[in-house]
Order: structure tokens, then C-alpha cells, then sequence
């Protein structure tokens, strides 16, 4: 038996180069591709056939005697033993060569298939890798898909520019007003115009009936969902959710101390997940201890579940939760384990109110999968336009629960109101913008 291997271009150039040099009986033993070739880490490698085959020398030289052999006892049966059976006919060798150039034009037909196969292969394994790092392909397309936005952007403004030429004096205060606390000019255009289809041309000359008008429709383009922690509800489970440094620790507690005013009677349960900082296990142990309200830490899913079912009965579970990294898959599939069990729970995204308004977006865009209920706005303190914030509540249609502005427990929280998501686009205190203001009649605040 000799074996010998055979390396190509093709499968079809390497079974020719069998068939040259070990005949029509050889045997294929083998066949895959690899890569050959050198260059700098192997970047000048080439793909080839390699192929084994084996053909058996022995078997061919023994023909010829062992037909001989035949031969001579058949005339020694027929001359000394009359009635003997005649042997059968030896067996005629059955030559090769018919399947070998049926293999060829397999061959032929197959290769193309094999190497797109293999090109397939590569396909696979590439974005296998880019599936375990998604960014090295959306971080280019992220940057692609802002650099359009940067120069559509232009153009829509060169555009908006021209629209507002034509508007009257007071709505063109009005739009550079809202330009300037941050609004889109889009989205401020879309107001002001709304305004005069509304009004009309003579009715945009009262101006305390324009700026009610305009109040009206800021109003409908924001979302918000009321108090999330009440004395009516039955048990709730809500949980917070958000990058690191919103305010998520400190907004827990001032919802707990919110429930403990309400109803001091009502059993209000603390469960942490942010086990990665000691500072905001222990800043909820010391708001648990003055609240006088158990306090659970959970370093696994597991250990979750045991906090809810010692806690089942209770009437309100906060759940804290650790800031996620983008490319913390694991920490968004423990959010979506949570979200995904037997218990409802309510999953409130923090946002920070100083966040610029891309970086809003894309963190609503990054927890929408968990998925997002509602919305909490925190450090509005630190802010004095909120144009931005607005445009994205009014894009986005994410309801706002809560408000917070200031440390104080839980003074510094307040219910969401349609009013106050306005009052902050104007960049105004409530105190001013009531003042000069004219309401209209069902008018949802």
C-alpha cells in the first residue's frame, strides 16, 4: 500500500495529478482545504486541495501468476481426474479508469461549491468575532451615521432658516426663544406653525391667546405617568435602571422615604444589585436603618430570587441596580432575567439632567431592550436650558414618573407634571412662567 499526498488549486487539478502518478486504482483517502503560504502573519497565505491517496502495488504484480497458477491446475483436472468440475473463468480485473473520470466530473461540478462553501466558512467566522465585539462594527457605523446627521442637519437649517424669515414679529421671538433654551428648530418650527394653522393670521396677533396656544401643544408632545409610588396600588416591584453616576442610589431612597410619608404602615422592602461599590451598599443601609425598612444585597440572580420570595408579601420592592457599561452584556442579561420572571416589575431608566442630549439618546437606546416603562429625571439642579431634555421626552414618547432636583430625602422628588417638563424647555421657574401665562380650559397638567 503506498500513500501519497497531492495539493492544488482545485479539487479537479488534484485528482488529475493522482490519477498521473498512481493510476486509474488509486484510491482517495482524503480530501480538505488549507492555507499555504507565508508573508507577514501569514498575511500572503494562499487557500489549496490537499489530497491523500493510496493505490496497492502488490495487488497489481500479482495478476499475472495467480492467473498462471489457475491455468495449470485447470489442465491438470481435465488430463488426470476426467470427471472433475471445470473451474470458473478467473475474475477479469475491472478497470478503474470509468469511476475515475466519473470522480473528475464530479470534481468539477463540486469545486465551485467547495470553495464558496469555504467562502461561507470565513463569512461565518467573521461575524461570529464581531457578534462578541459589537462595537468594532457599530462604532464606525455610529460615527458614519453622525457625521450624516451633522451635514443633513446643516442643510435642514439652512432651510429652517429660510422658513422663519417669513414669520411674524411675535412668533419669531417666540421660536428664537425655545432655539435658544436648546429646542430643536425643527421642533420649535413644528410649534410656532402649529400656532398660526391653529389661530390664523389674525388670531397670532393676540399674544396671550398665541402663548396659551403654544403651551398647549408643548404639553402634547410630552408624555408622563403619575406617581408610581401610592397608597392605592397593591404590591409593586419597581426597579431602576441606568449608567453610573444619575442618581440611582439616592433616587431609591428618596422613593423610600415618599412611601414611608404616605403610609407608615406600608411594608417597603430595599434590594441592591450594585454589589460593584461599597459606598452604595452602605448609603442605602444608612437611609434603610433611618427609614427603618430591611435592606437585601444580592450578588447573583439567584440570590434575587430568594430576596423576593422572603419578601413576598410586601407591599413595595425597590430594586437598585448597578451602572452598565455598553459592552456589559452580561449585566444587561441579568436586567433582562429580572424583567423576564414570574413577578412584574416596573423598570425606570434614570437619566441625568446635564447629559448631553446625543448621550440621553443613546442610553434610552441601549436599555430599551430590558425594555424602559418609564423615565426619571434627576439633577435638574444643574441645569438652566432644558430645550434638550425636551427634545427628547417629545421624540422618544417615554412617560416621566418623577422629577428630582437637589439631595434632600425625599423632599427633592417630585411627581411629573406636563407643566413642569414645559416650564423646564423655557428654561423658567414654575413661579415665573404661571405668572405669565394664560390657561386654557381642558388642558391636561
Amino acid at each position: 500500500m503506498k500513500l501519497k499526498r497531492f495539493e492544488a488549486l482545485s479539487l479537479q487539478e488534484a485528482l488529475q495529478a493522482v490519477k498521473a502518478e498512481l493510476g486509474p486504482e488509486a484510491v482517495i483517502v482524503s480530501s480538505r482545504r488549507i492555507q499555504k503560504g507565508g508573508g507577514l502573519f501569514g498575511l500572503l497565505s494562499q487557500s489549496i486541495i490537499e489530497v491523500t491517496a493510496a493505490v496497492d502495488r502488490s495487488s497489481q504484480a500479482e495478476v499475472e501468476p495467480a492467473r498462471v497458477d489457475r491455468s495449470f491446475q485447470s489442465l491438470l483436472a481435465k488430463r488426470f481426474v476426467p470427471d472433475a468440475p471445470t473451474p470458473p473463468p478467473p475474475p477479469v480485473p475491472i478497470k478503474a479508469d470509468h469511476g475515475f473520470s466519473e470522480a473528475l466530473q464530479v470534481a468539477n461540478a463540486l469545486d465551485p461549491m467547495t470553495q464558496h462553501l469555504h467562502a461561507m466558512h470565513q463569512e461565518i467566522q467573521r461575524l461570529r468575532e464581531e457578534q462578541q465585539d459589537p462595537e468594532r462594527v457599530l462604532g464606525p457605523l455610529r460615527q458614519e451615521l453622525e457625521g450624516l446627521r451633522i451635514v443633513v442637519g446643516q442643510v435642514l437649517g439652512s432651510q429652517m432658516d429660510k422658513r422663519v424669515e417669513g414669520l411674524p414679529g411675535d412668533l419669531m421671538d417666540v421660536y428664537q426663544s425655545l432655539v435658544s433654551q436648546g429646542v430643536n428648530p425643527q421642533t420649535a418650527h413644528h410649534l410656532v406653525r402649529a400656532v398660526v394653522e391653529t389661530l390664523g393670521t389674525a388670531g397670532i396677533g393676540n399674544r396671550e391667546a398665541m402663548k396659551s396656544l403654544l403651551w398647549e401643544r408643548m404639553e402634547e408632545a410630552v408624555a408622563v405617568s403619575g406617581p408610581a409610588v401610592s397608597k392605592h396600588y397593591g404590591q409593586k416591584v419597581m426597579m431602576l435602571v441606568g449608567p453610573t453616576g444619575v442618581g440611582k442610589t439616592t433616587t431609591i431612597a428618596k422613593l423610600a422615604g415618599l412611601a414611608r410619608q404616605q403610609d407608615d404602615h406600608r411594608r417597603t422592602v430595599l434590594i441592591t444589585l450594585d454589589t460593584y461599590r461599597v459606598a452604595a451598599v452602605e448609603q442605602l443601609r444608612v437611609f434603610a436603618k433611618i427609614l427603618k425598612i430591611p435592606l437585601e444585597v444580592a450578588v447573583s440572580h439567584k440570590d434575587f430570587m430568594e430576596c423576593m420570595g422572603r419578601h413576598q408579601h410586601a407591599d413595595l420592592l425597590l430594586i437598585d441596580t448597578a451602572g452598565r457599561s455598553p459592552k456589559d452584556q452580561a449585566g444587561y442579561d441579568e436586567l433582562l432575567a429580572i424583567t423576564r420572571g414570574q413577578v412584574h416589575v416596573e423598570t425606570h431608566l434614570v437619566l441625568a439632567a446635564p447629559m448631553a442630549e446625543l448621550v440621553q439618546m443613546e442610553t434610552i437606546r441601549r436599555y430599551q431592550s430590558v425594555p424602559i416603562h418609564k423615565v426619571i429625571i434627576t439633577k435638574l439642579d444643574e441645569v438652566s436650558m432644558g430645550g434638550g431634555l425636551y427634545n427628547v421626552l417629545s421624540q422618544t414618547g417615554l412617560p416621566v414618573s418623577y422629577l428630582s432636583a437637589g439631595q434632600r430625602v425625599p423632599e427633592d422628588l417630585e411627581v411629573a407634571t406636563r407643566t413642569r417638563l414645559v416650564e423646564l424647555a423655557w428654561g423658567q421657574s414654575p413661579g415665573q412662567v404661571l405668572q405669565e401665562r394664560v390657561p386654557l380650559t381642558g388642558v391636561a397638567h
